[in-house]
């Protein structure tokens, strides 16, 4: 009697299992990777001196806010901020480079928001139309991971007073200097009017427009073609500017005064020597 193998029903059944849960891990090894859901972030640019016009000289204040309605939690919550085009860094957060500030937010939660503010100011060479807003990248870690997110502010929109070259009168402008590291910073009379062609101003006067600030001395060149500042204090986070007005003549010209506000560090190192006190308004 001749036997016949029986077909191997069950080692066909578990190489076929093997093979599909073999397939299955591969899948499951090659999911791609989902982002984890961060904070809600708003970002907002204001002009703090003249709202609705920005001007040179004016500061830009633009306020980050970081917050979550949820219940979760999220730690070591960073910031990285840029600098607005055409603008100078004033206050808020660490610069890093040129163009980067960075904040330490820590932890938010529902009850516990954080906000950082990076205030700028619009540099006096800036021209009109020019676009002032600023972006920021926040990271940090989420229950079930890092996080990564990105604000844009809303974009504000440059105006100058002077009509630039080729009038036929002079023209004040507005300009701002900063006088930090070394104590001492110059402005050239070219920033501060606008001349027709073959008229030679010449700078007569500066006027502090604050005569309860005595941060700033002004020395204008024996050529009347430049104002030198020394520092004379050092900036706090209330106390960092002064105001001027300058009186400029020109033969066959009426005078014009401009505007220009001298920002302080908060580094001044008063030509080499000890770091002059605080600056403080007079009573």
């Amino acid at each position: 009697m001749t036997s016949v193998p029986k077909p191997a029903v069950k080692g066909a059944v578990f190489v076929a299992s093997a093979f599909a849960l073999a397939a299955g891990a591969l899948q499951i090894g090659i999911a791609p990777a989902y982002a984890v859901a961060g904070p809600t972030t708003k970002y907002e640019c204001r002009d703090v001196q003249t709202p609705g016009t920005l001007f040179p000289g004016d500061e830009v204040a633009c306020t980050l806010t970081v917050s979550t309605t949820g219940n979760d939690s999220f730690t070591n919550v960073v910031a990285e901020v840029t600098i607005p085009n055409g603008t100078d860094y004033e206050s808020g957060g660490t610069k890093q480079g040129a163009q980067k500030v960075v904040f330490n937010l820590g932890q938010v939660t529902k009850a516990n928001s954080a906000s950082a503010t990076l205030t700028v100011m619009v540099d006096g060479q800036t021209p009109a139309n020019t676009a002032v807003s600023s972006d920021a990248s926040v990271k940090g870690f989420a229950p079930n991971g890092a996080f990564d997110t990105t604000a844009s502010s809303n974009t504000l929109t440059t105006t100058r007073v002077d009509a630039g070259q080729g009038g036929t009168k002079l023209v004040a402008r507005q300009d701002t200097a900063s006088v930090n590291t070394f104590g001492r910073a110059q402005t050239p009379i070219t920033d501060l009017v606008d001349a027709p062609a073959g008229v030679t101003p010449k700078i007569e006067l500066v006027t502090s427009a604050e005569p309860k600030k005595n941060y700033v001395s002004a020395s204008i060149a024996n050529d009347g073609k430049s104002i030198t500042w020394s520092a004379l204090c050092t900036a706090t986070a209330q106390e960092k500017t002064q105001a001027f007005t300058v009186k400029i003549s020109a033969p066959g010209q009426n005078p014009v005064e401009a505007n220009i506000t001298v920002l302080l560090g908060d580094n001044v190192a008063n030509q080499g020597f000890a770091q002059p006190a605080n600056c403080a308004q007079k009573p």
